[in-house]
């Protein structure tokens, strides 16, 4: 079996590399039902959150304070919500766990960018999680460029 967040590195057109650190990275997700809707996941493969490292867990305190900073100030999110699910993981046997964690930014208003609107119809309750929107690639591309202006994030692989 391989790893389904392994293959996020390096990036793929769904998962669009927004900042990365020594032990974390950080994808925009493919679903943008809740506009800058991403998934930080530990560099390294590990299974459990148990057997990250002192340095891996304060790093990550340190990426989710940038994301969510940044998705303020791109969108004007007004809350967050964090998941670390890894169900998909045990569907199969043997079981290949990888530590990821969802930020789901979560809306009081409507964000739009050109001529598409995002709203978060489920605000102040559980979001939907079927619910689904793949906006189109420059859309997509467009909200990744705003996070990563609004942390600073620049990209030296292009500069090669």
């Amino acid at each position: 079996m391989v790893c389904p967040i392994c293959s996020w590195s390096p990036d793929t057109s769904d998962y669009v590399l927004l900042y990365e650190t020594r032990y974390w990275r950080v994808v925009l997700a493919p679903n943008q039902c809740l506009v800058g809707r991403c998934v930080l996941h530990l560099k390294r493969h590990c299974g459990d959150v148990a057997d990250t490292t002192p340095d891996e867990l304060l790093e990550w305190l340190t990426v989710v304070k940038i994301i969510e900073s940044a998705l303020r100030t791109a969108f004007g999110a007004t809350l967050f919500n964090w998941s670390c699910y890894m169900n998909h993981s045990y569907r199969e046997n043997p079981s290949d766990p990888h530590i990821h964690w969802w930020a789901v930014p979560r809306y009081n208003h409507q964000v739009e960018i050109d001529d598409w609107v995002f709203e978060d119809p489920q605000f102040g309750n559980p979001y939907d999680h079927y619910r689904w929107i793949k906006a189109p690639t420059e859309i997509h591309h467009q909200i990744a460029e705003k996070i990563r202006q609004a942390i600073g994030y620049i990209d030296f692989r292009e500069e090669r």
